[in-house]
């Protein structure tokens, strides 16, 4: 599975072609970081020179939010669907991502090489973006201790890893499904209590890695993390991650591992065929 995948490419014209020139539009999301890219390309106006890019980037980006609108909402929101899927229930949230499109950041542009169309780079970074304009669903407490005891190691954990293997059993389906990356998937215990949950508490998106690059989430989670694999996926959209009763109370026993979750230290490891 790509973690940075490709989730359109469109080419949308809009009529008549003597008014409107043809966008082309291509986007990716990086799941581990939570920063999204766009591309898009217009053709330059009848009658226009190379020497008009800034008119014609002026034109482009005019007509350029619907596209991102459209592209964002092509992302995984949670268990639930898209983010297209929860805009269409909440009106609020469509108002909320319309500033992002409005406001998308834009790190370059330039004429193509044939100065026949003029091209632009844009991106957003969702983990620093989303917590400040969607209001949180509420606080999320420190998880308690369990009753009872339970082993824990004198040295404080750094963070949690969860592994995901492939085709896992996903709860009260029947069904396995591989794992779906979502802006605001949780981590849950057998019960389904809430471990963890990026719409509360600190915000924290969860960081999604292939397992060639398990070095890289040491930044994130530390070089001592509880390691645990994930039992069962959740939702319509697969992308809860339950762990089992055992790593619950393991977890939660130790204060580093509650700590580590209500901060949000929190790695997923995806497991991948090689490319």
């Amino acid at each position: 599975m790509k973690l940075t995948k490709i989730l359109l490419i469109a080419v949308l014209t809009v009529a008549p072609p003597s008014i409107f020139s043809e966008i082309i539009v291509q986007s990716a999301m990086d799941w581990s970081t939570g920063h999204f890219e766009l591309s898009a390309t217009r053709a330059l106006d009848s009658g226009m020179s190379p020497s008009d890019h800034p008119q014609a980037l002026k034109a482009l980006e005019r007509e350029l939010p619907p596209y991102v609108m459209r592209e964002l909402g092509r992302l995984a929101w949670n268990r639930r669907g898209t983010l297209q899927q929860e805009m269409d229930k909440n009106p609020s949230l469509r108002t909320h991502i319309k500033s992002i499109a409005d406001t998308i950041n834009r790190e370059w542009s330039r004429l193509s090489e044939d100065q026949k169309s003029v091209e632009a780079f844009y991106s957003l970074e969702l983990e620093e973006i989303l917590p400040e304009i969607i209001p949180s669903t509420g606080f999320e407490e420190l998880s308690e201790k369990p009753i009872g005891w339970v082993p824990v190691p004198e040295d404080s954990w750094t963070g949690i890893l969860i592994y995901v293997p492939e085709n896992l059993p996903v709860r009260g389906t029947g069904l396995s499904a591989d794992i779906h990356p979502a802006l605001y998937a949780r981590v849950l215990s057998d019960s389904l209590k809430v471990l963890a949950d990026p719409s509360m508490g600190n915000r924290q998106l969860l960081s999604y890695r292939n397992t060639q690059d398990r070095e890289k989430t040491e930044s994130l989670i530390g070089r001592r993390p509880y390691r645990v694999m994930a039992r069962e996926l959740y939702g319509d959209y697969p992308c809860d991650i339950i762990l089992s009763k055992e790593d619950t109370r393991r977890i939660l026993a130790a204060d580093s591992g509650r700590h580590a979750l209500s901060e949000g230290r929190i790695a997923i490891l995806i497991d991948s065929k090689s490319e």
